[in-house]
């Protein structure tokens, strides 16, 4: 029993130093919580499109399907944490990022948000310009193409 104990208090501290210290020290932006919907035409011709769930906690749940340009579907979700520091918003996938992507991000109108990457470390070099839009989950965007 005692074991068991160890190993649950173990898990508990690991599990603790997961969330970075910037996560930690920051707000949220109730505007952007709730479920958003996205799409991104990459330069390939593969369509990305997805359904994001923000909630006040700083938790995040993103489902994403992808349309090759051969019709095939590809589809894959991710868990992750959210959060606003120095007016920028950031993301971060504890299970796969060390470090958080930045994004610039300004209020269309209450429905739509765009965001510009301006920071990763996990993936810059392969994205560069990286330009969305989100709009709330009854009104989807239309693709954007950005060289």
């Amino acid at each position: 029993m005692k074991l068991n104990l160890i190993i649950l208090l173990l898990i508990a501290l690991l599990g603790c130093e997961a969330v970075p210290k910037d996560a930690k020290q920051t707000h949220i932006d109730n505007k952007l919580v709730g479920v958003w919907e996205g799409e991104y035409l990459e330069k390939d011709g593969t369509t990305k499109k997805w359904m994001q769930t923000r909630k006040e906690d700083g938790t995040y749940r993103i489902e994403f399907r992808l349309v090759e340009v051969d019709g095939t579907v590809n589809r894959f979700s991710e868990l992750g944490l959210w959060w606003i520091k120095d007016g920028l918003f950031h993301e971060l996938v504890p299970s796969s990022m060390k470090y958080p992507d930045s994004y610039q991000y300004h209020f269309k109108d209450d429905n739509c948000i765009e965001f510009l990457l301006v920071d990763s470390r996990e993936s810059i070099d392969d994205i560069g310009k990286y330009y969305f839009v989100e709009c709330r989950s009854d009104t989807i965007p239309l693709a954007i193409v950005i060289d």
